[in-house]
């Protein structure tokens, strides 16, 4: 049985059309987020029309074929390498897929202009195409690691099987006892190589529609957790982060703090510039703060002008160190703007877990506290609930003195 090399190539072209159009259709919709999908669908473009060019020709020997559906086709593994950098974030290496591009035309004009053998093509093709595919799988499986996504490695497992491929057949041409003259001479093992290809070629789409779904599942959750103003984490993930350090600290005894913080005089800035001074001024503030917090503490707006700090294992000690530095770094700033009369300060109330203590929510209530008392005791300053629990204390021991 003889694969016919022709039928293979057709089918080839007319199956990369839709996915074409499929990815065209995603990149109208997810262009501004999801990067390298023009790219991919040029590739697709350039595939079927490399393979028509091909597949159409009488014996793939002709200017054409031999030239134009086989710069197509390094072409097209150019294209599907930038898509994958673009869309793992990369810096593009242009000027290597377009040198290899360049040069392997350039070769093909060569071999077609002194009438080269066939399967000198073949090898001119099979080497840049090997290069183009290894690169990518190298990109998409190096380094392993057990945390990268199932998409990536199944993506780059499909290159790296098409690169085998290519050696495979550069392999059957250079040293066949009897490589086929053409492209279209009847053999086996040639066909059993093409059909292949075809059958990676439609897989490698796959992987790569899969490795977008992969992105933008991991956009939305990063929308899901990010506060769209500041870009730090909001009032949700704030809750659901506490509520687990919250049960860490349970398990192993260690202490755990939360700074409440709220800008003060926030709406005069609203009032006399306009909201979009009011926002700059968030941002301003949550740029000043997340450098001068530790690799796991966790920042958090959680509302208007109110924001959270989460500090696992800090005594109420060390939480009052934090935030007193962070109330001398926003008033140092003089937000929104130097010559702004009525500059905003922080006010932070601070508490540390306690024994009887069972939610979260009693922990930030306490913290809200502790707040208020800054607020109302004269604004720019940190209050401890420590303190004010003290307070109650000697107050309501003097009540008694006096009484008795």
């Amino acid at each position: 049985m003889t694969l016919d090399a022709r039928t293979i190539l057709l089918l080839m072209a007319f199956t990369a059309v839709p996915t074409a159009l499929v990815l065209l259709t995603v990149s109208r919709f997810y262009a501004a987020s999801v990067r390298g999908v023009w790219h991919w669908t040029g590739a697709n473009f350039a595939l079927a029309i490399g393979l028509l060019l091909l597949g159409l020709s009488q014996s793939a020997n002709d200017l054409a074929a031999r030239v134009g559906g086989n710069t197509l086709l390094v072409l097209t593994t150019a294209l599907y390498y930038l898509a994958i950098q673009r869309l793992l974030g990369d810096k593009p290496s242009s000027r290597l897929a377009w040198t290899t591009v360049a040069a392997a035309g350039l070769i093909f004009i060569v071999l077609w202009t002194a009438a080269a053998p066939y399967h000198l093509a073949v090898g001119t093709l099979s080497v840049a195409l090997m290069i183009l595919t290894g690169l990518s799988a190298a990109r998409l499986l190096l380094p392993l690691s057990s945390d990268k996504p199932v998409s990536h490695r199944f993506t780059g497992l499909l290159f790296l099987i098409g690169c085998t491929l290519m050696a495979v057949r550069l392999g059957y041409a250079l040293f066949s006892n009897s490589p086929p003259p053409n492209l279209f001479a009847p053999n086996f093992w040639h066909g059993l190589i093409l059909g292949g290809a075809h059958i990676i070629t439609m897989l490698m789409s796959l992987g790569f529609a899969l490795m977008i779904v992969d992105q933008l599942a991991s956009e939305l959750n990063r929308l899901a957790t990010l506060d769209a103003l500041t870009g730090i984490g909001n009032r949700r993930v704030f809750y659901s982060r506490a509520e687990s350090e919250l049960a860490r600290c349970r398990r192993k005894g260690s202490p755990l703090s939360i700074l409440m913080i709220d800008l003060d005089r926030f709406k005069s800035i609203n009032d006399a510039l306009g909201h979009a001074a009011g926002d700059d001024t968030l941002r301003r503030f949550s740029a000043i703060v997340g450098p001068h917090l530790r690799e796991y503490d966790f920042f958090a707006r959680l509302g208007g002008e109110e924001f959270g700090v989460l500090l696992p294992d800090a005594s109420e000690e060390l939480a009052l160190g934090i935030a007193e530095r962070l109330r001398e770094l926003t008033e140092a700033e003089h937000l929104p703007a130097p010559d702004f009369p009525v500059p905003t300060t922080a006010s932070i109330g601070v508490a540390q877990l306690q024994a009887e203590e069972r939610s979260i929510d009693q922990l930030m209530h306490r913290a809200d506290q502790a707040l208020y008392a800054a607020k109302s005791g004269g604004r720019n300053r940190v209050v401890a609930s420590s303190w004010l629990e003290e307070t109650a204390k000697q107050a309501a021991s003097l009540a008694q003195d006096v009484g008795a």
